[in-house]
Order: structure tokens, then sequence, then C-alpha cells
């Protein structure tokens, strides 16, 4: 199994790092693994932040931001979120109807951080099962606010205690948490009044 691993790890190199050619230009890399609220090791970025990052004033946020770039010209940042799994995103996002929030709400973050505006956050899927895709997300003023709703949204659930299991259609034939919430899950969620569950059914709509 470990040569297996070792020739697919091979074989998902040589397709991704032609990827990492930008054909544009001038995006510099600047941090690799930056953290905030992690404290600071030898695996994140010497730069960063020993303490959380609070965001809208009210939110308290700790993570690590696999690879910040800037732009030559006017030191503009661009983010990546580095994905190995299957790509299973539209062509844009915003917040996915919070299955992903990382390319918005680390955009947030690391303009406090670095004190300069990102103007773009992306998702890039760096092995052969995820297609080497790249997904922007959408980080105008809607994008930006749809990522401080979700973080209500996750917010009130927890003040409430309405932190229930609740997958969406399908979505326990590929997770990786399915011992963690027992069998049937999507059947006994049926059952739970839809008043329970109207915060989660309003973020999921969200593009």
């Amino acid at each position: 199994s470990d040569v297996c691993s070792s020739d697919l790890i091979r074989r998902d190199l040589r397709g991704w790092v032609p990827t990492l050619v930008d054909a544009e230009g001038g995006w510099r890399p600047t941090y690799f693994e930056l953290s905030f609220g992690l404290g600071l090791d030898a695996a994140h970025d010497p730069r960063s932040r020993r303490e959380p990052v609070t965001l809208d004033g009210r939110f308290t946020l700790r993570g690590a931001v696999d690879l910040v770039e800037a732009r030559a010209h006017d030191g503009a940042l661009r983010i990546t979120d580095h994905k190995t799994g299957r790509n299973r995103h539209k062509t844009q996002i915003r917040i996915d109807g919070g299955r992903t929030l990382q390319p918005v709400i680390y955009a947030l973050v690391v303009e406090q951080i670095a004190g300069a505006p990102v103007v773009e956050s992306r998702l890039s899927f760096c092995t052969a099962g995820g297609g080497y895709a790249v997904v922007p997300a959408d980080l105008g003023a809607e994008g930006r606010r749809s990522g401080i709703e979700a973080l209500e949204i996750v917010d009130r659930a927890v003040e409430q205690g309405q932190l229930m299991a609740a997958p969406a259609s399908g979505a326990c034939a590929w997770c990786d948490f399915r011992a963690v919430c027992g069998p049937n899950v999507e059947a006994r969620v049926a059952r739970k009044m839809d008043d329970r569950l109207r915060d989660l059914h309003e973020l999921r709509s969200r593009p």
C-alpha cells in the first residue's frame, strides 16, 4: 500500500506542478501556512499571529491559510486554499451553502493581519481526483456579507443549542464522520421540527 500511495502522490505532483505557473504573472508567494490564534511554531509562517483574529467585533477565529500571494504592481493579495478531495463545487462560489467558508472568511482575516486588500480568494485542487481545478470565490460586497451572515447563523445555533446532525440530502455517502453521527441520520432529521432547522435551511440556500 505504501508503494501505491507513493505512486499516487508522484502522479498528482506531476499533474499539479504545471498548474502552479501563473499564465498572467505578477503574483509573488508571500506567506505560507499563515496562522492566527494557533501559537507560533516551525510548521507555520514566522509572521503568523499568535492571537486569534476577531471579525466584525464579534467572532473570534483561529486557523491557518495555506498560501497568500502579493501582486507585484500594487501589493494586493490573493489567497489559495489547497484541497485534496474531489471538486464538488460550481465555477464560482461565495460560501456554497455554508459548506465552504474558508475563501471568504480567510480573505477578511488576512486583510486584518496583512493590512492589504485581498482581491482574489480561491480553492485549488491539487490532485487528479479533484481535476486540478481552481474555484474562485466572490469577494464583492455580497460575498463578504455572506461570510459574516454564516458566522451569525453558526453563533446563533451554538447559543440556542441547535447543533444537531442535519446532513443535506445524499451528503452522508461521502462524509468522513458517519461513525460519529450513527446510522440513518437523514431519516432521523426528517422527523425533526422544521423551525429548529430554519436557519440551517436558509444558510444552505446561499450560493
